[in-house]
């Protein structure tokens, strides 16, 4: 059933030339000053990323959604963009790569097609080193590739001074007709916290407020701050069709409110915040546990293991002897388990890295190893192919992965894998998702919003757990019952 949606929702979108051009920090410094004069942030992150979006949701006050026509549809991508807008009184948007870099020669799901997507006016952030006219020249460029793009402003980052900063406005501004609202110094921020791609991870930050309060304090110093506003209140009106099919699974009646944890900590930290919430709307009660901590597995009837950087905390991942026996114990008694990427790893028999071999928790036979680069990265899709705890067999999967180990011992395991691999890699580039029990692992993350059978595959599977125990329950308290009258 479809009925349409509205917003009138200021809005801009930030974008860079290509990556690594300080796009992200200073994103995270616009959100974070605009929240410290009282403004309303809806903070959104163009791509499957998760990093640059617990920053943003950091520096917001709450949660950074991803918007993907990758991932999922355009129009959910939009819709979902209205819904999380209502009643904030300006959203920002991080794109991500260069503007124009989509998945082929035509940039198609690039930044400049989401804002497009949005009627969203872009913010350019443009890497000034060694560059003075030629900045202008690629402000051109832009509207020359795309005549239609909507360039509200510029900001100028690692600007080298006064002089330099001068030319690059002037020559901007005359040649190619658009404003410079900022003007970012070399090394305006210390302690800028970067690991592989990007940022370091929010939980691995020994003093994460204080990096976000810093680049607050970057933005408000060299950036137009109201001339920003005012370029995200150029945007007009948005109108979408609004899918009641695209939200996220209703609780159905008649189904007893089921337990689903969360592994959150920092060495498990990647989840999309529209999955949680599937699950929750959906009649799950949520709880976060932490693979850190000596403590016994609690009761659950279902266990959600995300992404996060498992080889940081390696060695007290694998000293842990009592929560791993316990997990182990629960997947051999039938506990539901699915287990992204980092996930994955932690079920593994062991991670190596260099001389170093930990043990894990040895659900899956196979071991994993950190490598010097990357082994997948980027969208991946794989095909449903064998019985598995979650998916129906044929169903066709899109997600995301971006891992730097490989799989040791996939000879032996291959037979255990419920995925064929269609475009990425996965576990070695032929096959993904293993299977033990009613676990899996797979290097694949997948977004709730396009692949809405994740949702429904793990609620499933808990409530039939649930009922399981509770029948189990019911029968040995009759049998003690039994017993107690017979004596």
């Amino acid at each position: 059933m479809q009925s349409l949606m509205r917003t009138n929702v200021p809005r801009v979108v930030t974008a860079a030339f290509r990556g690594g051009a300080g796009k992200t920090l200073i994103t995270v410094g616009l959100v974070a000053a605009l929240r410290r004069r009282g403004i309303s942030i809806a903070a959104f992150k163009k791509g499957p990323d998760y990093i640059d979006a617990g920053w943003l949701g950091l520096a917001a006050g709450g949660h950074c959604y991803n918007l993907d026509s990758y991932l999922f549809p355009r129009e959910v991508s939009a819709e979902s963009f209205v819904r999380r807008s209502q009643g904030k009184d300006v959203a920002i948007v991080e794109g991500n790569r260069g503007l124009f870099d989509g998945v082929d020669s035509q940039g198609q799901y690039s930044t400049v097609e989401l804002a497009k997507s949005i009627g969203a006016p872009l913010v350019l952030i443009l890497d000034a080193t060694k560059m003075t006219r030629t900045a202008a020249a690629l402000v051109l460029g832009c509207r020359a590739l795309d005549p239609d793009l909507r360039i509200g402003g510029v900001i100028l980052n690692r600007v080298g001074g006064a002089r330099h900063e001068a030319v690059l406005r002037n020559s901007i501004e005359t040649a190619a007709s658009v404003p410079v609202v900022g003007a970012v110094r070399k090394l305006a921020i210390p302690n800028f916290p970067q690991r592989h791609l990007g940022l370091l991870p929010l939980h691995e930050h020994p003093a994460a407020m204080k990096f976000v309060e810093d680049a607050a304090d970057l933005a408000e110093r060299f950036v137009d701050l109201d001339a920003l506003v005012s370029i995200a209140r150029t945007a007009g009106e948005l109108h979408v069709a609004g899918n009641t099919e695209s939200l996220p699974l209703r609780r159905g009646t008649g189904f007893e409110r089921v337990t689903i944890g969360i592994m959150k900590d920092s060495a498990f930290q990647f989840y999309y915040p529209e999955n949680l919430e599937a699950l929750s709307v959906a009649g799950a009660r949520l709880v976060e546990i932490s693979a850190l901590e000596p403590v016994e597995l609690p009761d659950l009837d279902a266990l959600y293991i995300g992404g996060g950087f498992p080889e940081t905390h390696a060695e007290r991942l694998a000293d842990n002897r009592v929560f791993k026996e316990s997990l182990s114990m629960a997947i051999r008694n039938g506990l539901p388990v699915y287990a992204e990427c980092g996930g994955l790893m932690y079920l593994s028999r062991s991670l190596r890295m260099d001389d170093k071999v930990y043990p894990m928790v040895g659900v899956f036979p196979i071991d994993t190893v950190m490598e010097r680069k990357p082994q997948g990265l980027g969208y991946i899709r794989v095909r449903v192919t064998a019985p598995n705890p979650f998916y129906p067999i044929s169903a066709e999967l899109t997600g995301h992965e971006f891992h730097y180990s490989s799989v040791d011992g996939m000879d032996a395991a291959q037979h255990a894998c419920a995925f064929g691999v269609v475009r990425g890699h996965g576990m070695n580039g032929s096959v993904d998702g293993i299977c033990v029990g009613k676990a899996l692992g797979t290097y694949m993350h997948v977004h709730a919003l396009g692949e809405p059978l994740w949702a429904k595959g793990l609620m499933k599977r808990a409530r039939e757990f649930h009922a399981a125990r509770f029948n189990a329950r019911e029968e040995n308290l009759s049998a003690v019952d039994a017993q107690g009258f017979a004596t």
